[in-house]
């Protein structure tokens, strides 16, 4: 509380020490005050451990509303290679026939289907001695001869276009001569000079060459790639200034069209279909890439081997109907790539009968009347499909929200009778000093025991959930009460209303009559029809609702619940008694200090009475 002093130069006495065990004794409200604020924070965290334990128990009670958890169906196929199926809790028990299956298969299209250039590096003014494989991990202007289309290698053959781009200023962060522009593929015709200003805000404008800049006023550009090299070193702090240049593009559309017969479109107007757009200096993997990544649903790819493209649709079925599935246009497409709509081999719908009747879908899974069906291959023969409750799958979702309510039950009556050891307070820093690390262990097991020991939050919870419990529901089937499907209170009273299940009773009731469990379990209404769930639901949220009023949560600030008021309340009254110790130390040293001087000043009149007598 106060600097080092030191004390008893004239009196002798161990002046710290005596302060020291003095401020001991001054220090014993504080200590209580300590503890009290310890044991609170002990006693908040306990009822947040309990508020955790009711919202896992919250969250899981969700599934015990939904239908499918009482009314879960198995389904087994006699031919799993030829049909699966999956049902869900609407579905009718029964067996159903599938026959005469053909699967559903997706249009797709080959680059020159039928055509005798066969390959991207051959048309009909190039001969196979020309002949040059595309590499497509490059860029498309650094390949534009080796497509077989003579138009693609010459940029004024209609194939290319150009756009005009606004580069951002480049900052030169470290001196140097090479640097780049956001875009390649460039029109050289169209930027004839870049203008630098440097760090003092001279400017200087260089020309632009092809080749390598002769002079220091020169700067050369790869219109390929956008690389620029200066015939000077540009100074660390310079700006390029962003200048304005046209780079060559190709763009084309992809109609598709969605299960609906409706156009696939990435804008308002979808009578052009989905539109792509590509600089020069993207790969032909990469495009084949961006397209089957698009919602053109389209899956494109670029066959090294036989150095052609591939198109297929992504959804199954005939989804236009009379016409192809995916119509190209665009001179890169159908003219470079060899795309042709009216080579494509069209999608088709899958066809069957089920249950007698013949119909189709443009899909190979499909859902009728709650049963979901795949079909895997086509099969002329047939394959019957059958479903059932699943009771062991449901029975297994009761128990285990059971076995969590009996957990949390078991936990929070812990809670409640756990012992309260008066003679084991929460232990003060100064109280730790003199103990080991096992003795602090131990002793605070028995400080932290009994923090909820009777507990009015948590004894009105557990009531209300076991009243929640053994409430009858008028749900107008068979089952009324909880008891009549096998759950009943356990028989020890000390369980403190923990379940039990009978399982042959509650498989029983699950196989003959799920809709009635159902009811008995879930219902929203309010009054003596509210289903079982529901009540306990209501419950959980009252006792989590009080126990936050009492205790908070993790983000809440002090002053937004009650515990921390007095937590807030306590930590003042600390600040304030610390301040009051410093001055009552203070004030012990002065009167020491005081002291000492008297005696000293005793001793030296001693010492000169002893001299005036010889």
């Amino acid at each position: 509380m106060s600097d080092m002093r030191i004390g008893g130069l004239a009196s002798g006495l161990d002046t710290d020490s005596i302060v020291k065990e003095l401020m001991t004794a001054e220090r014993m409200p504080l200590d209580k005050m300590q503890q009290d604020r310890t044991w609170l924070t002990w006693q908040r965290d306990a009822y947040r451990e309990i508020n955790s334990l009711l919202f896992d128990l919250d969250s899981l009670a969700l599934n015990m509303k939904l239908s499918s958890t009482y009314n879960n169906k198995t389904v087994s196929s006699s031919n799993d290679s030829f049909a699966t199926a999956t049902a869900t809790a609407a579905a009718a028990n029964g067996t159903h026939t599938l026959s005469n299956v053909s699967v559903a298969t997706a249009a797709y299209n080959i680059s020159f289907q039928g055509n005798a250039n066969t390959n991207l590096g051959v048309s009909g003014d190039k001969t196979a001695a020309d002949y040059t494989k595309v590499d497509a991990t490059k860029s498309l202007w650094s390949q534009k001869s080796n497509f077989g289309n003579s138009d693609f290698a010459d940029v004024n053959g209609g194939i290319w276009e150009t756009r005009t781009y606004e580069n951002k200023d480049i900052s030169v962060s470290k001196a140097g001569t090479n640097f780049k522009l956001e875009k390649g593929a460039i029109d050289s015709t169209s930027l004839t000079s870049i203008v630098v200003t440097d760090s003092e805000g001279v400017e200087k404008t260089y020309t632009v060459v092809s080749g390598e800049p002769s002079n220091a006023n020169e700067v050369s550009l790869n219109a390929g790639t956008g690389e620029l090299v200066f015939g000077e070193e540009l100074t660390e702090g310079s700006t390029i200034s962003g200048p304005s240049y046209d780079h060559y593009v190709v763009s084309f559309s992809i109609k598709t069209y969605d299960q609906k017969g409706n156009v696939i479109e990435d804008n308002a107007d979808e009578s052009d279909g989905y539109q792509f757009e590509f600089d020069g200096t993207k790969s032909l993997n990469q495009i084949m890439s961006e397209i089957s990544n698009s919602r053109v649903g389209v899956s494109a790819f670029y066959d090294g081997f036989s150095d052609k493209v591939s198109f297929q649709r992504k959804e199954t079925g005939d989804l236009n109907v009379n016409g192809q599935e995916m119509e190209f246009s665009g001179s890169f497409l159908t003219d470079v790539l060899g795309m042709d709509s009216s080579q494509e081999l069209n999608g088709t719908n899958a066809t069957f009968t089920l249950d007698g009747l013949q119909t189709q879908r443009t899909s190979n899974s499909f859902t009728i009347s709650g049963v979901s069906y795949t079909l895997k291959d086509n099969f002329t023969g047939s394959t019957t499909i059958s479903v059932e409750n699943n009771t062991e799958a449901s029975f297994e979702k009761v128990k285990e929200f059971v076995d969590k309510y009996n957990e949390i039950i078991e936990k929070v009556n812990g809670k409640l009778t756990e012992g309260r050891y008066r003679d084991y307070p929460p232990l003060t820093d100064a109280q730790k000093e003199g103990m080991s690390d096992k003795e602090i262990e131990l002793w605070e097991e028995r400080a932290k025991s009994g923090l909820l020991k009777g507990d009015s939050i948590l004894s009105s919870a557990m009531s209300d959930l076991r009243m929640a419990w053994y409430s009858r529901v008028e749900t107008n089937g068979a089952y009324t009460h909880l008891s009549e499907i096998g759950i009943e209170t356990t028989a020890n009273f000390m369980a403190g209303g923990k379940l039990e299940i009978d399982e042959a009773k509650l498989k029983k009731a699950l196989s003959t009559d799920p809709d009635a469990v159902y009811k008995l379990f879930s219902n929203s209404e309010e009054g003596s029809s509210r289903g079982l769930i529901n009540r306990v639901e209501d419950s959980i949220e009252k006792a989590m609702g009080n126990i936050e009023s009492k205790a908070g949560k993790s983000t809440s600030t002090l002053q937004q619940y009650t515990m921390g008021k007095r937590l807030d309340d306590l930590n003042d009254r600390i600040d304030n008694f610390q301040d009051r110790l410093v001055t009552i130390e203070n004030r012990y040293w002065s009167q020491f200090t005081a002291m000492e001087k008297a005696i000293q000043q005793m001793n030296s009149q001693m010492s000169y009475l002893m001299n005036m007598f010889g």
